[in-house]
């Protein structure tokens, strides 16, 4: 049983609460599901992560963006007001949260989406940068990942 107790808490520490990390740009980012193309002066601060998704802070000349990206998610409520195509994935209407947060989803019209959140209200130039953002799934592997986050058990 002692056992038991100790494997289960080796893997929530591992799975839930990673060490933060500052990811720097230029340099491609992969996160679960989110890639971006960070350019010099963004970067991104990994929070936590699981087995289908992880948070993580991006930051910029836009501001802060907090994002959840999920590699098996569904489709996120709400309402798509730019259709996904072959290289860019849907974006939905920016809604707000019960918590009183702004929201504004991705999907790539499969399992792999994203969520980008922030206290107040959205801004044009956190959009521009949210419009550069594309998605992969649970078994893809996006190619040219300079700086990623990825699962482990260990």
């Amino acid at each position: 049983m002692k056992a038991l107790v100790g494997a289960a808490a080796l893997v929530m520490v591992f799975c839930t609460q990673g060490q933060a990390a500052d990811l720097k740009g230029p340099a491609r980012f992969c996160g679960y599901s989110p890639i971006i193309d960070l350019l010099p002066g963004e970067k991104v601060t990994t929070l936590q992560g699981g087995i289908h998704a992880g948070d993580f802070r991006w930051e910029g000349p836009f501001g802060v963006l907090h994002v959840r990206g999920i590699g098996w998610a569904g489709r996120p409520k709400g309402r798509i007001v730019e259709a996904g195509t072959s290289t860019r994935p849907a974006r939905f209407a920016q809604r707000r949260e019960t918590d009183g947060g702004h929201v504004v989803a991705l999907w790539n019209g499969g399992h792999g989406a994203a969520y980008f959140s922030s206290a107040a209200p959205l801004t044009a130039r956190q959009m521009e940068a949210i419009r550069r953002v594309t998605l992969f799934e649970e078994g893809q592997t996006p190619s040219d990942c300079a700086l990623r986050t990825v699962f482990s058990w260990e």
